[in-house]
């Protein structure tokens, strides 16, 4: 069992360099088409490299998917920008392996598909020890998770997935990064029997720059969005922060260390 509760001599490192020192992706875009993804937001707001019905529909980039990939110095995230789903997982499932026999420590992060889940954990038997999956599961809540990721797989799905990985032997973990709604703490009793590595618990960052609310009525913006706004507030987040410090596997995300170290100076 990890270390429990929070590290904050960890604090400097923020984003996915909490995670992993390399970052690596296929693929420009995501069906999961997530309405707060930071990816998305700077694929079609900030850099415009594709339209919003673009970022829809990934384009793989088939170079990143040939190249001879070599052992780096660290843990490799895959991936980081967009997820592993039916429809990229023959490519995701080349570059794994090439990442895997070149004797890589992998993260694989992902909102998880059962058919691609059991597949990489039949496929990538013999590469155990190297390889850690973790799962995003930001509520145990079906309609919130259709809000907030529209094209990904409901909770019993993401659950069933985290299950049958642990119990075929892998190392698992589970990102609430951003939890989705007001009581993040019962994701956590939902999986912690599942666990083997942590628990990452995160609020959503940037919210009036980044989410993209385009066709949410305002009952959904009422129901999801403005509740979700109050459970972000510092008071709750000290609040999630103070039940679950002291719990097996969990750990801050930098957006709720940074409230932690805040509240500690005044």
């Amino acid at each position: 069992m990890r270390k429990k509760g929070i590290a904050m001599d960890r604090l400097k490192k923020t984003g996915t360099k909490e995670w992993a020192e390399t970052n690596i992706n296929i693929q420009l875009g995501c069906e999961h088409n997530c309405r707060y993804c930071y990816a998305r937001y700077d694929a079609v707001k900030r850099f415009r490299r594709c339209s919003a019905e673009g970022w829809a529909n990934p384009v793989i980039d088939q170079a990143k998917v040939d190249r001879e990939y070599r052992k780096f110095s660290g843990r490799v995230m895959f991936p980081s920008t967009h997820d592993i789903t039916p429809r990229n997982i023959s490519e995701c499932m080349v570059v794994l392996r090439r990442l895997l026999d070149a004797g890589n420590d992998v993260l694989i992060v992902t909102k998880p598909h059962w058919k691609c889940v059991t597949l990489m954990c039949e496929m990538f038997k013999r590469f155990r020890r190297q390889i850690t999956f973790r799962f995003t599961i930001g509520s145990t809540q079906n309609d919130v998770l259709r809000f907030w990721e529209p094209g990904a797989p409901n909770y019993n799905e993401r659950l069933g997935c985290l299950i049958y990985a642990f119990h075929t032997g892998y190392s698992t973990s589970v990102s609430c990064e951003p939890f989705l709604g007001p009581f993040p703490q019962y994701t956590y009793e939902a999986v912690v029997k599942y666990l083997t590595d942590s628990f990452w618990l995160g609020k959503m960052r940037n919210f009036n720059q980044r989410v993209d609310l385009a066709g949410a009525t305002e009952s959904q913006k009422l129901r999801y969005v403005e509740l979700l706004k109050t459970a972000s507030l510092d008071q709750c987040v000290m609040a999630y922060y103070r039940m679950l410090k002291d719990r097996p596997y969990v750990k801050f995300k930098d957006s709720v260390r940074k409230i932690v170290e805040k509240h500690k100076e005044k």
